[in-house]
């Protein structure tokens, strides 16, 4: 069902050649980022499918080892995890001092949707994926009275066409859900779901259209075919690359510059375990032996030799005899040693720190700068990905009135604001003397208490923390007065009791 699956859906998408054999190159990347092969046999028909395995000569007296130790796929979902594995900070700052309460609901508003998508650890599967594949198409969806529905799509599934940067047409592809209670491929239903501008004849400004097209098996159903404006100033689509040089239409994949080195380190551990397997690759000599008994030979661990003696030689009295010349394990640290170069490689293509760089440091500071190379490539990946979410956030804000009546605040879309998406990177920082410093800040009143509650503390209300700490405040110096003041009537009572003694 997959391979008929996939046979409709490349025929839907009307893909050109170069879309089509460039979803190969990246069929190969994803593979090999897996490691290794799954089914050996089938790669022999399809290449494509050995992963990190490569193809051996079948003309041989044992089986090659092929020991893979995949590499790539522990390090590219470590850069995914520093890249998304905290979930980034939305700011939102108002233009105006009297709209920082509205504009605090309107981010928080936000959040709401993002969480109800489960918006952050996908965005970081997403990642993960356009690392590999180098693409990926972030869409929403937006119905009356309907929570926003926020997706992304792997390439496979869909096709685009863009000019000058800007996304024109997006096309993806769906299979019904009902498909798996089907056994025959005509009964099938598909869909391919089409966001594309069209022209308004009369004011000559692009309009946003949605087009659902039914299909069961290839055949298209014209009559449930939806087509419609959104009303929407743009289409709720935005393709995010991968990096790659400058008009470079497919971006690249990360797992291409790790492959020689991952490639290496396979094929050298293989090698070095059949050189263990064959007593370090000791060689045979085989001294007045018969040719054909010599031709026929068994290399192999453990395998028995049975050699007859040369005739001419035999007649002599000689004896064939086989003698074996050992090697001892002397080039083991060699082999370690380049092991541990390309590991290293692979780790300095990602500006990743090796282990032994992480002993001894001796600050929160000093980690800070030894990742200072992978932050700087992580917010360099995140320039492909803040312009894509923050006009994200602008179609939530524009279709909000519409899928949530009664919830959005409407005079939120007249406010005038600067959105920021701040990156959250999980490494160990100094925060106990940055609040120790802050509240000397505070204490020498070059800091508002307010900022600092709002950057150190838990509370969701900065402001309401702030006046709870106030009245609290203005209740212990009211209870202080009152005993000052009770003790000081009963001095003062006392006083007039003596002076009544004195004058009786």
């Amino acid at each position: 069902m997959e391979k008929q699956s996939k046979t409709i859906r490349d025929t839907l998408l009307k893909l050109p050649n170069n879309e089509i054999a460039e979803r190969k190159r990246v069929f190969i990347d994803y593979y090999y980022y897996k490691g290794k092969s799954i089914d050996l046999e089938k790669a022999k028909q399809s290449p494509e499918l050995y992963g990190q395995n490569w193809q051996v000569d079948d003309n041989v007296d044992y089986k090659p080892t092929q020991d893979i130790r995949n590499k790539v796929k522990p390090l590219l979902k470590k850069q995914a995890r520093w890249m998304f594995g905290k979930k980034p900070t939305l700011v939102f700052k108002a233009d105006d001092l009297k709209d920082k309460e509205q504009c605090e609901e309107l981010r928080k508003f936000i959040e709401d949707v993002f969480e109800y998508n489960n918006f952050w650890n996908n965005t970081r599967k997403a990642f993960l994926e356009v690392i590999i594949k180098k693409r990926v198409l972030l869409r929403a969806e937006a119905n009356p009275g309907e929570p926003i529905v926020i997706k992304y799509e792997s390439i496979e599934d869909f096709y685009y066409k863009e000019k000058n940067g800007k996304l024109l047409k997006a096309i993806f592809f769906e299979e019904d859900e009902m498909n798996v209670f089907k056994e025959q491929d005509k009964d099938k239903i598909y869909y391919l779901h089409t966001y594309y501008y069209k022209i308004d004849e009369k004011t000559k400004l692009l309009q946003a259209w949605y087009k659902k097209e039914t299909y069961k098996n290839t055949e298209l159903q014209k009559e449930l075919t939806i087509d419609q404006n959104t009303g929407f100033s743009t289409i709720p689509c935005w393709l995010i690359r991968n990096g790659g040089e400058l008009n470079n239409t497919f971006g690249e994949s990360d797992v291409t510059d790790l492959r020689d080195a991952q490639n290496q380190y396979n094929r050298r551990n293989s090698d070095f375990a059949d050189a263990l397997k064959f007593q370090m690759f000791g060689s045979e000599a085989i001294i007045d032996g018969n040719e054909d008994d010599v031709n026929k030979l068994n290399i192999a661990p453990g395998a028995l030799h049975a050699i007859k003696t040369r005739d001419e030689l035999a007649e002599n009295g000689a004896q064939a005899t086989i003698q074996r010349q050992e090697y001892n394990i002397g080039n083991s640290e060699a082999m370690n040693s380049y092991l541990d170069r390309a590991d290293s490689d692979m780790k300095e293509t990602l500006d990743m720190p090796k282990i032994s760089d992480l002993n001894n440091i001796p600050s929160a500071k000093a980690m800070i700068y030894l990742y200072n190379d992978l932050i700087a490539r992580c917010e360099e990946k995140f320039n492909d990905w803040e312009r894509p979410l923050l006009s994200l956030i602008n179609f939530i804000i524009e279709a909000s009135s519409i899928c949530y009546p009664g919830i959005f605040d409407k005079a939120w879309v007249n406010m005038n604001y600067t959105k920021l998406i701040k990156q959250n990177y999980p490494i160990p920082n100094d925060l106990d003397e940055k609040k120790k410093l802050a509240i000397n800040e505070v204490e020498a009143d070059v800091r508002s208490r307010k900022s600092y509650i709002k950057e150190y503390s838990d509370e969701e209300d900065s402001e309401k923390a702030f006046k709870e700490i106030l009245e609290e405040k203005a209740m212990i110096v009211n209870s202080e007065s009152d005993q000052y003041n009770k003790a000081l009537d009963a001095e003062l009572d006392n006083i007039d009791d003596k002076s009544n003694v004195g004058n009786e």
